[in-house]
């Protein structure tokens, strides 16, 4: 892909920060043609996927998972790139086995029919009461994924957004969300646990993230070979070598 911009508007930009955010921000910026330097006070990138070494032990500080790979596609086309020839994203099943401590475990994936099998085994009564909580989830995803690149710069572009989020409970919990629909305290673990995936608390972050479920549902899971330390180098490896103008300042 060929980008072409008026030298005029190209800047120096200082990006503080190399978490995903901070990566995906210079990287696009880079492509525009802009300078960029990056500023990151640790020895290396990460952020929350910040790699830790020790005594010839690796270990993922933070996620490890991927659940909307196009995202990273996306970024790897605009640079000209493939993402299969840095990376190999392949998708899992079951997602997740979740375990309780009575013994039973719930295999979370994207097979409604097993989905459905395996609630009926723990609560029948709850099967209504998922399919109901999966429809209300997909009306959440139909709002709230078309709002996650949208800059809220405004009083009034925030208050165009709120009868939606009043109408989708955006001001109840994940937990009291799904609460409503299913009544197996397992179960209401299994369907409301993914705010964790971002260091956010089930009883405490909007019922918004219960959007995860269908983005789940409909893309599903993906895990990328090497974990963190092989999806997050060749992203920062990127504002090192892709163009000469690159520069990295660890501070």
């Amino acid at each position: 892909m060929t980008i072409s911009y008026d030298e005029e508007q190209l800047m120096n930009i200082t990006v503080i920060g190399s978490g995903f955010g901070g990566l995906t921000a210079a990287i696009r910026l880079q492509a525009q043609g802009h300078h960029v330097t990056m500023l990151e006070k640790r020895d290396k990138p990460g952020g929350r996927a910040y790699v830790y070494e020790q005594d010839g032990f690796t270990f993922d500080g933070g996620p490890t998972i991927i659940t909307a790979p196009w995202l990273i596609h996306d970024l790897f086309e605009l640079c000209g790139k493939k993402t299969e020839d840095y990376v190999k994203i392949i998708p899992i099943d079951p997602f997740y086995n979740i375990r309780f401590e009575d013994g039973s475990i719930f295999r979370y994936n994207a097979d409604r029919e097993q989905l459905l099998s395996q609630i009926r085994e723990f609560n029948p009564s709850d099967v209504e009461g998922y399919l109901r909580f999966a429809h209300a989830g997909e009306k959440i995803f139909k709002t709230g994924f078309e709002l996650i690149d949208q800059p809220f710069t405004t009083f009034g572009s925030m208050a165009k957004v709120l009868p939606d989020l009043v109408r989708l409970q955006s001001q109840k919990s994940v937990a009291s969300f799904v609460n409503q629909y299913i009544k197996d305290e397992r179960l209401r673990q299994v369907f409301s646990f993914h705010p964790l995936l971002i260091g956010g608390n089930p009883f405490q972050s909007t019922s918004i993230y219960a959007l995860i479920h269908t983005l789940e549902q409909r893309f599903g899971v993906w895990f990328a070979m090497g974990a963190q330390e092989h999806w997050c180098a060749p992203w920062s490896n990127y504002l090192r070598i892709w163009v000469a103008r690159s520069t990295w300042t660890a501070r």
